[in-house]
């Protein structure tokens, strides 16, 4: 099993490069370059403007080269929120011979006497002389020599990694986990339904750690968009652009359908404003040529997330809508929106607009045959021409 350490500073050691490991890309077969290629664009993305030599791709892996100035925990923080990478390490390098290698202990690593330790080598370079059992046996024994350490396969206090590669020996002591996931961009673009609550932002980070470009789409109370009344949602899309780098926002107004809406049963608004919500999102994402929609959904939570209630609102559109929060548990949602950092802004007073149209005794079964009979007497189609004329275009970076 892998060791990490989450660190939250990088020692101020001078070090060589950054060693980028990638999970589930590596599996991807004849698409892997396609992957790969995405995932290196999204890193360069990520530290724009921080002082490095260069990247390149390297046998299943990415080393991103360092200069001396190089600011490790900026690098650090950046490479955290990049989907697609499932650890990295700041590593010093040397030749991949054995004198090198101690030599590079030696200079680079400290250990007290007494201290329990353990060498994990990785051998990629099978033109080597020796093998990665012979790497762990020399230099450990080195250890016990230099540092007078002690071996401790199973509970080690010091574990240094060795990754030989390309007549290199890549060494470091500690481990940054990533997000894991697919790269941002290769599983296309997603317009996704944004409210002011806890579920859809997290959603939404799901959607992106699947490789979905993510676009947001807002229904709002005002009669105009004004950017101070919804800095909630904006400050929302801003910490979740800090994972897809840029995206734009949709606002909608919906008063439309509520002047619309007023003599419609209260059992059946919330599901008649779930279906204008999504068919107004419909006609927006096929103007701008995207094919899938987003919702924060989650399965029996609230009365217009039953399955019947489901299936009546699908049958509005022919675009799939993506739920990825629909078999989680609330609490696991509320932890990973402390993570992602939205959990706060969330949690802030804001007018969101489901919960204007929830009645005392919603309707949990509705029939779409019920439903479609509102609807034809109700002039939703102006309504919905109207919330999409009077959208604003916001974006985000």
């Amino acid at each position: 099993m892998e060791s990490f350490k989450i660190l939250h500073e990088v020692p101020s050691t001078v070090f060589d490069c950054v060693l980028i490991h990638y999970g589930e890309l590596g599996l991807k077969g004849l698409n892997r370059p396609i992957f790969e290629k995405k995932l290196i664009e999204n890193i360069c993305r990520a530290v724009e403007g921080l002082e490095y030599n260069g990247m390149r791709k390297r046998q299943g892996r990415i080393i991103l080269e360092l200069k001396e100035n190089s600011d490790k925990n900026k690098f650090a923080e950046s490479l955290k929120k990049v989907f697609g990478i499932a650890w990295f390490a700041f590593c010093f390098r040397t030749e991949a011979t054995l004198e090198d290698m101690q030599l590079l202990l030696k200079d680079r690593f400290q250990l007290e006497a007494g201290t329990r330790a353990k060498i994990s080598a990785k051998r990629a370079d099978k033109t080597l002389p020796f093998t990665s059992m012979d790497v762990n046996r020399e230099l450990g024994t080195y250890l016990v020599k230099q540092f007078k350490a002690k071996i401790s396969l199973s509970e080690p206090q010091k574990e240094i990694f060795v990754e030989l590669f390309e007549g290199k020996a890549y060494m470091f002591d500690k481990k940054f986990k990533g997000l894991y996931g697919l790269p941002i961009g290769v599983s296309g673009k997603v317009l996704h339904l944004l409210s002011g609550g806890i579920d859809s932002p997290v959603a939404a980070w799901l959607l992106m750690k699947r490789g979905c470009e993510v676009d947001f789409l807002h229904f709002h109370a005002f009669q105009q968009f004004d950017e101070r009344r919804n800095a909630k949602i904006l400050e929302l899309v801003k910490v979740l652009t800090q994972f897809c780098f840029k995206t734009r926002v949709f606002f909608v107004p919906y008063y439309p359908f509520e002047a619309e809406a007023v003599e419609a049963p209260a059992k059946y608004r919330l599901i008649l404003f779930r279906r204008f919500m999504i068919k107004v999102a419909e006609e927006i994402a096929k103007q701008h040529d995207i094919l899938t929609l987003g919702s924060g959904e989650n399965l029996a939570q609230v009365s217009s997330q039953t399955l019947e209630n489901i299936a009546a609102i699908n049958k509005i559109t022919s675009l799939p809508i993506l739920r990825p929060l629909l078999t989680y548990e609330k609490n696991e949602i509320v932890e990973l929106a402390r993570r992602i950092g939205t959990f706060e802004i969330s949690t802030r007073p804001y007018k969101d607009c489901c919960s204007l149209f929830i009645s005392k005794h919603p309707a949990t079964k509705a029939k779409l045959e019920i439903v479609e009979s509102i609807e034809r007497k109700l002039n939703l189609s102006d309504a919905i021409k109207e919330s999409i004329e009077k959208t604003e275009i916001i974006n985000v970076k």
